[in-house]
């Protein structure tokens, strides 16, 4: 850790690629502290690659799923200290509403600051709360949430696909949101905007 920043090589060497077939490579990527970090790809595996580095310093870390939590474990690797709190209309052991977003928020900071204000999470499921609770709502809890860790030491990652979302709604969260973009995703905007301009002429 340098002046707050945690420089996070990926664990590839310049061979190396992430899984999923889209060919992305990862080089290092700084995590600053304090801060909530939204990062747009199709499918959450640079989310979890970031969140598993910074397992690694160690801080206490939490995972928020729209996916079964024995299944996550099981798909990303995370050791059994990691808590994993699943988004589901189903009750059981470690769930939680996905339509009582305030109280999700609240478990939000009371981890953190159960770690003195240090801590990882990653909200794998901001779509499925949008679902659930309408932008705005989600807006909201997501400013919310960004407040709090700005005055902590705690790092959030929230993985989103731009696909799922409007434009509008997009740009509402990167406003106040570091953005980090996966090369693929980058790579697909960019060939949506030229064809965008193609379209035009």
């Amino acid at each position: 850790m340098n002046g707050g920043f945690t420089n996070l090589g990926m664990g590839l060497d310049s061979g190396e690629r992430m899984s999923g077939g889209n060919g992305d490579r990862v080089s290092s990527i700084e995590l600053s502290r304090g801060a909530c970090y939204l990062v747009e790809e199709k499918k959450p595996d640079l989310a979890y690659r970031l969140f598993k580095d910074l397992t690694r310093e160690p801080l206490p870390a939490l995972v928020i799923t729209r996916q079964y939590p024995e299944r996550v474990r099981r798909e990303r690797g995370l050791p059994e200290d990691i808590k994993v709190l699943w988004l589901s209309h189903t009750p059981g052991e470690d769930y939680h509403n996905p339509t009582a977003i305030g109280t999700l928020a609240k478990t939000i900071s009371r981890f953190i600051e159960d770690q003195k204000g240090e801590a990882a999470v990653l909200l794998d499921g901001l779509e499925f709360l949008i679902v659930n609770n309408g932008f705005l709502q989600t807006l909201m809890f997501v400013e919310h949430v960004n407040e709090f860790v700005m005055q902590r030491r705690a790092v959030v990652l929230i993985p989103v696909s731009p696909e799922a979302l409007e434009e509008k709604e997009l740009a509402l969260l990167e406003r106040n949101l570091e953005v980090v973009e996966s090369p693929a995703v980058k790579l697909d905007l960019e060939m949506r905007e030229v064809g965008k301009l193609l379209d035009g002429y």
